[in-house]
């Protein structure tokens, strides 16, 4: 099998391919973003067809670095592919903490490699009825970006300035409150609404309407730990909560940093 590499960004369809091999869908526009902010590594099928597997690392500052899209051709599972891989994002990680959220079938691969669980994320996708503004939510403008950044640094306990600031550039709309903010941006089929960052399920509420508004398509949201009542509330509005919920974890350190308890919804699953 051959060494990892990076890929550039006009290697995306091959990670396109290798996510039709597992029968995943990750719209262009997420995939830009990753490619982008982070790093984008695979192996070279042995065949010659395409990815055998792949895994992106986004690092965020010396801090934190979060690792998704860990993903092995079907015809070469079970072949260590996939700790091969994750050690290598650790590799590129060095010192920093880093986080995933994982499915039932990577969990086992990230819990030998000493990952542990933290909570839980839902995904959450459909139609919403309901959206609107609200008297303490407004929308953001350029002058709110350097304060929207350093929340979300307080928060998330990183600098993802690099990462949200290409995601603001593209953005469908930001909405900002005292304390908290919400980005709402399209990728495919869905308005896809994070990060989210709120001081209360009140105000987490009140970002995710403001952030829905005006929408032409269903919303996707997924949803931390940080305010379990928003789950009910959530799928009362329209979009229905995914079967299970996926374990987040970390590795490197008891918990996420940062103050996690304001911290609703990721930029992406795969991005933290």
């Amino acid at each position: 099998m051959s060494d990892i590499r990076r890929l550039g960004l006009d290697e995306l369809p091959l990670c396109q391919q290798l996510e039709n091999d597992r029968e995943w869908s990750t719209d262009e526009a997420k995939w830009r973003l990753m490619f982008e902010a982070g790093e984008v590594y695979a192996i070279d099928a042995a065949d010659g067809d395409g990815l055998a597997g792949c895994v992106v690392v986004t690092r965020y500052g010396d801090s934190l670095a979060d690792v998704g899209m860990m993903l092995v051709a079907l015809r070469y599972g079970r072949q260590g592919l996939g700790t091969r891989l994750m050690k290598h994002a650790l590799d590129a990680a060095g010192d920093r903490v880093v986080e995933l959220t994982a499915t039932r079938f990577g969990r086992p691969v990230y819990e030998r490699l000493g990952f542990r669980p933290t909570g839980s994320l839902t995904i959450n996708m459909g139609p919403m009825k309901g959206a609107a503004g609200s008297s303490a939510v407004r929308v953001a403008t350029a002058d709110d970006h350097a304060a929207l950044l350093d929340l979300d640094a307080e928060v998330t306990g990183a600098d993802r300035s690099t990462a949200l600031t290409a995601l603001l550039a593209t953005a469908e709309r930001t909405v900002v409150t005292d304390g908290g903010f919400a980005v709402a941006w399209n990728a495919g089929p869905h308005r896809v609404i994070g990060p989210v960052v709120a001081p209360s399920e009140e105000s987490a509420r009140e970002l995710i309407l403001a952030a829905a508004h005006g929408a032409d398509r269903d919303v996707r949201i997924d949803l931390l730990d940080a305010y379990p009542g928003l789950r009910s509330w959530l799928t009362g509005l329209g979009p229905a909560e995914g079967p299970a919920a996926l374990p987040t974890m970390v590795h490197g350190a008891h918990g996420h940093p940062g103050d996690r308890g304001r911290y609703v919804a990721p930029i992406l699953i795969s991005m933290g």
